[in-house]
């Protein structure tokens, strides 16, 4: 059992460019919470925050947690233990947070371990993942699904034969969209078919057309109450909108919800919806697809 001296920690997942960072300000509009950006992110050894986060973690292959052998369990534990009682006030959002927010994009495979190892709540956000990797092929960031293929142990546990034969196919002759889209499938395999931890799911989708009501869902989830707060922040752009275009920026200002959630239809012809229609059909991931532009529950 915990010694419950401090709030819960919440443990937050999304993807890269899948509504995290206006789910993260949305949390943080609550009195004293602050979050921590990708507590998980490997890629910046050389600054400061890097430095500390590299100084616990174990070294993974394109900072892919997924699984954990004996050894690594324990460092991540020590490092969550530091992050859930306050003492890396250098990675918070909010030096003076009396509760912390984990911003994670890329330990989804983690979800049932994490809350083994602190007192913590959980929260799933969704994205079209179409949306979401034309967003990550734009702004000139890598794909980082290899590491769950070359990995035997996971991928034959949590993979069928089919589904690892096509991901093989589509890194040797797939586009940048396919193995976008792949990404986004086998980061989110474990959480939405194998996690046995009881979680909030959250769809970006729920957050643009019903900003109200998803706001006091997740709001009411966690015992939060400045649901004010967190709206007003709702509509307006994230602090990583530097990372959209214009026009999404434009639509986002404007209130224009439905066009906001349409819009990558735009980047992406029939040809290459078909494609990715196929990996999400062929790793079961049909609370999306190609035919709408919100998630089909």
């Amino acid at each position: 059992m915990f010694k419950l001296f401090k709030k819960s920690i919440i443990l937050f997942y999304s993807s890269r460019r899948g509504g995290s960072t206006l789910m993260a300000q949305l949390l943080e509009a609550e009195p004293k919470v602050g979050y921590v950006d990708q507590p998980f992110d490997l890629w910046k050894p050389n600054t400061k925050r890097g430095q500390v986060i590299a100084s616990y973690l174990p070294q993974k292959d394109k900072s892919q947690f997924f699984e954990l052998d004996a050894i690594e369990f324990v460092k991540v534990k020590a490092y969550l233990r530091q992050l859930y009682k306050l003492n890396l006030g250098t990675l918070s959002s909010n030096k003076k947070a009396k509760q912390l927010v984990l911003k994670i994009v890329n330990a989804h495979g983690l979800i049932d371990q994490l809350p083994q190892m602190v007192p913590s709540k959980t929260i799933v956000l969704l994205r079209h993942p179409f949306a979401q990797a034309l967003s990550v092929i734009r702004n000139g960031w890598g794909t980082c699904e290899l590491p769950f293929l070359e990995s035997k142990a996971w991928s034959s546990t949590y993979l069928k034969k089919e589904q690892q034969d096509y991901a093989w196919q589509i890194i040797k002759t797939g586009t940048n969209f396919e193995r976008a889209v792949l990404n986004w499938c086998l980061e989110w395999v474990y959480p939405v078919h194998f996690s046995n931890t009881n979680y909030l799911k959250v769809h970006y989708e729920d957050l643009v057309l019903e900003g109200e009501s998803t706001v006091k869902l997740i709001y009411d989830y966690l015992g939060f109450k400045n649901t004010k707060g967190a709206l007003q922040v709702l509509h307006k752009p994230s602090r990583s909108s530097t990372f959209s275009m214009s026009n999404t920026i434009d639509l986002i200002n404007n209130g224009e919800k439905k066009a906001l959630l349409s819009s990558w239809r735009k980047h992406v012809n029939e040809e290459e919806q078909i494609k990715g229609q196929k990996i999400l059909t062929i790793f079961n991931m049909t609370m999306y697809n190609m035919n709408s532009d919100t998630p089909v529950i």
